[in-house]
């Protein structure tokens, strides 16, 4: 009992000590400056997509095998770039063309399609272009094919307050719903939002 009492009255010691060796000098007070995040980057679609290859490098070859690359590179129009990284292209192969490791082994017309239904025509971002209601925003995928709803979710009680949404649920026939990892980075030519699932139109 006093070999306990012993090892405890150490044991205080040591931390006793080891707080008194500290020297660490208080925090110093300054003046803190709030400041928002600046969403636009000064560059194109293109440049900002090239500039992250670890992301987009399965996406960046569809472009260029497609010849799609002239809608990233322009700053004559506006589009919204539903940007798909390399998760959500390898879940397009996986699914429409099982055993093909290449985007450039797909076909071509198939891989084009895709792309033109994530380029909507005008730029749309959750800075007060979207409402909270869906509405039906055309891509450059024509026809029914090309049909998509698009909105921001604004309340603060969902769980996923503030994501950009594409067909969601019961706006659009029977398409997935799917809601932007990251959102509203501004090239100078429109607006890119970055999903990690593709999106696709079901009657």
């Amino acid at each position: 009992m006093l070999k306990n009492l012993l090892n405890k009255i150490a044991v205080l010691l040591v931390i006793i000590g080891t707080m008194n060796s500290c020297d660490m000098p208080l925090q110093k007070n300054y003046d803190y400056e709030s400041s928002v995040l600046d969403p636009h980057v000064n560059m194109t679609a293109w440049e900002y997509i090239n500039s992250r290859p670890d992301i987009f490098s399965t996406y960046i070859e569809a472009i260029e095998y497609t010849g799609m690359k002239d809608y990233f590179t322009q700053t004559d129009t506006e589009y919204t770039f539903l940007a798909l990284n390399n998760t959500a292209m390898k879940n397009f192969m996986a699914d429409r063309f099982p055993g093909i490791s290449s985007i450039s082994d797909c076909d071509m017309e198939s891989v084009k399609k895709l792309l033109q239904y994530h380029i909507i025509e005008g730029s749309y971002s959750a800075y007060g272009d979207l409402p909270v209601e869906a509405i039906h925003v055309l891509t450059l995928l024509r026809g029914e094919e090309g049909l998509m709803t698009i909105l921001v979710r604004k309340n603060p009680w969902q769980a996923d307050a503030g994501k950009v949404i594409i067909n969601d649920t019961g706006t659009n026939g029977n398409s997935p719903m799917r809601a932007a990892i990251t959102s509203n980075i501004m090239p100078v030519n429109g607006v890119i939002h970055v999903f990690d699932s593709y999106c696709y139109y079901k009657k």
